[in-house]
């Protein structure tokens, strides 16, 4: 009894020993197979990694493709749109009415307005040879919501040459009159398109309205400005929509500030383009009266005189930067009469809206990266 016992305890202890011992197998198979079974999921999920970069890289090599081809596709659209446009428009179109273009309020987002033709969303890669010391001042003259005068002044220290060049009103980049960009988006969105369209880097601007003109011109004690052609024009605006008659004789004149801004907005009777000359004329006419009264050897007239004038004017040129200004570029040789126009790079258009615009020939920007840099290097 007690052997059989004995024999059977012993069984007993065989058996949980060779149960403890397949519990313990059949745990370690298990975990082998997940483990198995990880890896297999894991090289799964790399090779579908492997697959989607691969599929990826051939989409985006499809869609620079595509970019390309529809990029071809809108400079011949465009192309023809354009031949078309010359061989039916009048020669002699003459732009929209000053007044704001039905501007939208500040606290709208403002919404670019359909054209007729095709404008490319990209800018084909050019180089331009800019030297590296060039130094550029915008300048920007406000009307209301709009900047009806734009100038870059492109300063050239090895010419010693400062070269002025005035961008239309009427020029239409992405989606909007380049006169409105300024209002709609602020300083540095229009820094960016001047960039866009001439290459150059805008290192400081000024903005002015025409009270601020007025005073800078009465606080130097007027300006000298030789008149080339007699002007007459009956639609010259006031306030509150109005028009008043102005004239004005060929030959030399004294102007006092009401008399150089009226010079140089008046545009009905001849156009916005040699306005833009009259602007740069006026602009080197201020240049001439502040070297003749050699501000720098009266520092505290001249601190006074900015001091006066900077309340009516954005800029982030200091007074001590425009002093510095002064004696450095005193004697350099100011190139004006630079207007990028239909008669060069540009040709006119509407909006589907009848909105009258002006687009550049080339289909881009290329042509007038390239003259302007030829303007200001040789």
């Amino acid at each position: 009894m007690n052997q059989l016992q004995n024999k059977y305890d012993g069984n007993v202890k065989d058996g949980n020993r060779i149960l403890l011992f397949g519990v313990i197998a059949a745990m370690l198979i298990g975990m082998f197979g997940i483990g198995i079974g990880i890896k297999g999921i894991k090289e799964d999920i790399l090779k579908k990694d492997i697959q989607i970069n691969s599929m990826a890289e051939e989409i985006g090599e499809l869609k620079e493709e595509n970019q390309y081809l529809y990029q071809n596709v809108l400079l011949n659209i465009q192309g023809s749109l354009y031949e078309a446009a010359n061989n039916d428009a009048p020669d002699n179109e003459e732009p929209d009415n000053e007044e704001p273009d039905n501007e939208e309020p500040d606290n709208e987002e403002p919404k670019p307005e359909p054209v007729v033709v095709i404008e490319p969303e990209e800018e084909k890669p050019i180089t331009v040879n800019y030297s590296s010391d060039i130094f550029t001042i915008l300048i920007l003259g406000t009307n209301e919501n709009l900047t009806d005068t734009i100038i870059l002044a492109a300063i050239n220290p090895s010419k010693e040459t400062i070269t002025l060049i005035s961008f239309p009103r009427d020029l239409y980049v992405n989606g909007r009159k380049i006169n409105s960009i300024y209002s709609a988006y602020g300083i540095e969105k229009i820094k960016q398109d001047l960039n866009t369209l001439s290459g150059l880097e805008i290192d400081k601007y000024v903005v002015f309205d025409f009270s601020a003109f007025k005073e800078v011109v009465d606080i130097l004690g007027g300006i000298d400005v030789y008149v080339k052609e007699e002007i007459n024009d009956p639609y010259f605006p006031t306030a509150n929509n109005g028009y008043t008659k102005y004239s004005i004789d060929e030959g030399s004149h004294h102007m006092d500030g009401e008399q150089a801004l009226m010079y140089a907005r008046s545009r009905k009777t001849t156009s916005d383009f040699d306005r833009s000359k009259r602007q740069q004329q006026v602009i080197q006419a201020i240049r001439v009266k502040v070297k003749m009264l050699d501000l720098l050897s009266d520092i505290d007239k001249a601190v006074n005189i900015y001091g006066v004038v900077i309340k009516n004017i954005k800029t982030d040129i200091g007074v001590f930067e425009v002093l510095g200004y002064l004696e450095s570029y005193k004697n350099y040789a100011i190139e004006s009469g630079n207007v990028i126009s239909d008669a060069n790079f540009l040709y006119s258009s509407k909006t589907v809206n009848g909105q009258y615009i002006l687009l550049p020939k080339a289909g881009d920007y290329t042509d007038i990266k390239k003259a302007i840099s030829i303007l200001i290097n040789e």
